[in-house]
C-alpha cells in the first residue's frame, strides 16, 4: 500500500497522476511552466496560496487538503524561529566572577571543571560559561542578579559588544567601545567613569544571553 502523501509537493504530484496528467499538461493548465511543476512537486519550493488554490482547481482536488501538506525545508527555514530551533541545546556551567578571571590567565581553562550549576542554552557558539552579574556599573544594560552567558570563544568584540575583561586582575563587564578603546559603564550611578583598555586588560568573552532569575 503506497505512503499516503505528506508534503505539498507529494500531494501536488498525486493529484496530478491521479488524474492522468503530466508535469507539461498541468502547466499548460495553470498558465506556469513545466520545471515550476517539476520544483513544487520535488519540494524545491511551494506554491503560493493562489497558486494553490489554481492547482487545486485545475485537478479537482480540495484546496484545503493540498495546503495541509508539510512544506518544503526551503519554505520552513523562511520562518523567523527556523535557525533558532536547529540548534542543539547545550548545558553551560555556571561559574563565580573570580573563576572567570581564570580564563584570562589560561586561555586553555575549561569552566566545565569550575562549574557550580548548569543552564540550557541554544546558541551557536560551544565555548560557553555563564555569571551572575552583581554590578551597578552595568545596571541599565543587566540588573543585579542577571545571568550573563559569555562566549569565550570570541576574544575580539566589535564596538557596542558588551564582554567580559580581566583589568587589574579583576573581572568586569562592560561595553566595549573601540576608539579610543575602552571599557564603558551604563549605570544610573554617573560615578562610574569609562576604563581605557590595554594589553594588560584581556578578553576573557563576549556577552552572548542575559537572563533574569526570579
Amino acid at each position: 500500500m503506497a505512503e499516503p502523501a505528506r508534503s505539498i509537493g507529494e500531494r501536488i504530484r498525486q493529484a496530478r497522476k491521479s488524474r492522468g496528467l503530466s508535469q507539461s499538461d498541468l502547466a499548460q493548465r495553470i498558465g506556469v511552466s513545466q520545471p515550476a511543476i517539476a520544483n513544487w512537486e520535488s519540494g524545491l519550493h511551494d506554491p503560493r496560496r493562489l497558486m494553490l488554490a489554481k492547482l487545486g482547481a485545475a485537478l479537482e482536488y480540495p484546496l484545503d487538503w493540498l495546503a495541509a501538506g508539510d512544506r518544503s525545508v526551503a519554505e520552513s527555514d523562511k520562518h523567523a524561529a527556523a535557525a533558532y530551533i536547529r540548534r542543539p541545546v547545550q548545558h553551560v556551567p555556571v561559574i563565580s566572577f573570580r573563576s572567570a578571571a581564570l580564563l584570562a590567565l589560561d586561555m586553555t581553562a575549561d569552566p566545565h571543571t569550575m562549574a557550580e550549576d548548569y543552564i540550557p542554552v541554544t546558541a551557536g557558539s560551544s565555548k560557553l560559561f555563564a555569571v551572575f552579574l552583581e554590578d551597578e556599573a552595568v545596571n541599565l544594560a543587566f540588573p543585579i542578579g542577571t545571568l550573563v552567558v559569555i562566549d569565550y570563544a570570541d576574544r575580539a568584540p566589535t564596538d557596542g559588544v558588551f564582554c567580559l575583561a580581566s583589568v587589574a586582575g579583576d573581572p568586569i563587564l562592560r561595553r566595549w567601545r573601540a576608539d579610543p578603546a575602552r571599557f564603558e559603564p551604563v549605570s544610573t550611578d554617573p560615578r562610574y567613569e569609562p576604563v581605557l583598555a590595554d594589553s594588560a586588560s584581556p578578553i576573557i568573552g563576549c556577552a552572548r544571553v542575559s537572563i533574569r532569575v526570579h
